[in-house]
Order: C-alpha cells, then sequence, then structure tokens
C-alpha cells in the first residue's frame, strides 16, 4: 500500500526532475550538437542561460580530466571551459535563428586574465559569460568561473570569433 509519505517523495521527484529540464537548455548528452568539441576534450556540461548578450553554463570537474594533475584542475581548463561557454552559448542563439549549431571558431586573444583560486576535481563550476562588444563575427566577451560556494576562480575577456 502506498503511503502519504511516498506519494509526497514521488511529487517531489516530479518537480524537481521538471526544474531542472525547465532551467537547463542543453544537457550533457545534448552538448556536443552545439560546440565543435569532442570528447574528452569537452569542458562544459550544461547550457543554463543564453541569449544575444549572455550565457552561463555548468560542468563538473570529472576524475578523467586531461586539465587535472594531483587534484587540481589546470588555469588554462578554465579559459578553455570560458570559450566552451561562448561555443555553447553562439551555437544555441544560432540554432534559435535557424543557423547551423557547433560552427568551428577560435580565440582570437585572451586578456586581462585574472587567477583567484583553483578548480579541484568533483568540484561544480558555474561560467558567466557576458558579450561585450560585437563585429560581424568577432565577439569581445568577459568570462568569470565560479565554483559551487560562488567564490571567482577566474576572469578574463576574449576575442572570440565565430565561423
Amino acid at each position: 500500500m502506498i503511503n502519504k509519505f511516498s506519494i509526497i517523495i514521488y511529487k517531489l521527484y516530479l518537480c524537481t526532475t521538471f526544474l531542472e529540464n525547465y532551467f537547463m537548455l542543453i544537457d550533457k548528452s545534448s552538448i556536443s550538437k552545439y560546440i565543435p568539441q569532442r570528447a574528452p576534450f569537452i569542458m562544459v556540461d550544461e547550457l543554463i542561460t543564453a541569449n544575444e548578450t549572455h550565457f552561463e553554463s555548468q560542468f563538473i570537474v570529472d576524475k578523467s580530466n586531461l586539465f587535472l594533475k594531483n587534484g587540481l584542475l589546470s588555469e588554462s581548463a578554465l579559459i578553455e571551459n570560458i570559450a566552451q561557454t561562448c561555443a555553447a552559448g553562439f551555437g544555441y542563439v544560432n540554432s534559435l535563428k535557424g543557423d547551423e549549431a557547433g560552427k568551428l571558431g577560435f580565440i582570437g586573444s585572451v586578456s586581462r586574465v585574472e587567477v583567484k583560486d583553483v578548480a579541484k576535481e568533483l568540484d561544480a563550476l558555474t561560467t558567466k559569460v557576458e558579450v561585450i562588444s560585437t563585429f560581424d563575427t568577432i565577439h569581445l566577451i568577459e568570462g568569470k568561473v565560479y565554483n559551487k560556494n560562488s567564490n571567482e576562480l577566474i576572469s578574463c575577456q576574449m576575442k572570440i570569433v565565430v565561423g
């Protein structure tokens, strides 16, 4: 016999599942459709928010990550995470316009890098990107990566060119 507690737990599960899917634009199983990178080089798990000027992603630092050494994630991995958040965001926004998602692109430059802390194995990271300006297919962005405690780990500006 099903008791009231079981029904409440089931309803909470349904609400949680709905909210997770409602607030996630692209999940881990679909992210490779929106970025040119392939495993084991994918540094974004989910795209949470994306519009013309702002992207937000999440990433769990897995034990098998290529950039992990002695339990710490390299700074270059965090910069790559920012770039891949851009790729996913631009890919998603372009797909809404009927354009091809997952176009090739490249980092034109990286500047104003500020490393404040390191990411560790199994950390849950949130990356936020603001598009500062755009000229044709060249975008100047500012990216920041935060840990689960909302501590900023790194920030930088990049010139991103999307094909």
